[in-house]
């Protein structure tokens, strides 16, 4: 069985964060619908959902990756935003994240020592921050 799996998939395009997307705001969808009972989020998560699935299943592996390149590029700001809370709270009561100005690198600055001046590790930009 897990070879007739292995051999039905081994052409297809497969899993990408397009495809994720789709499939969880399609769930979504159908989860709210079950709330509002209007029959429209039911459908249109109906619909993200099998267009995911599809997207999975297809075997035109340059269609799908310059869609998923497309998300990639239209939602970088967003994931941005989140890739940063969830650095600042690793980051914990040790460290304080700061953003560079200049070419949006985080950097790492141990807290408690007052106004320093940090210099970013990519582009060389110097910002004086509070730590």
């Amino acid at each position: 069985m897990k070879d007739k799996l292995y051999r039905f998939m081994r052409s297809r395009y497969g899993n990408d964060q397009l495809s994720t997307a789709l499939t969880w705001a399609g769930l979504i969808s159908m989860l709210l619908d079950c709330f509002l009972k209007t029959g429209i989020f039911y459908f249109i998560g109906l619909a993200l959902f099998v267009y995911g699935y599809i997207r999975i299943f297809s075997k035109q592996y340059e269609k799908r990756a310059a869609q998923n390149r497309w998300f990639m590029e239209h939602t970088a700001g967003i994931r941005n935003v989140f890739k940063r809370r969830r650095k600042q709270k690793e980051a914990g009561k040790e460290y304080k994240v700061f953003v560079c100005n200049k070419c949006q690198q985080m950097i790492r600055v141990p807290r408690g020592k007052g106004r320093i001046e940090i210099k970013c590790p990519k582009c060389d930009n110097k910002f004086i921050k509070k730590s």
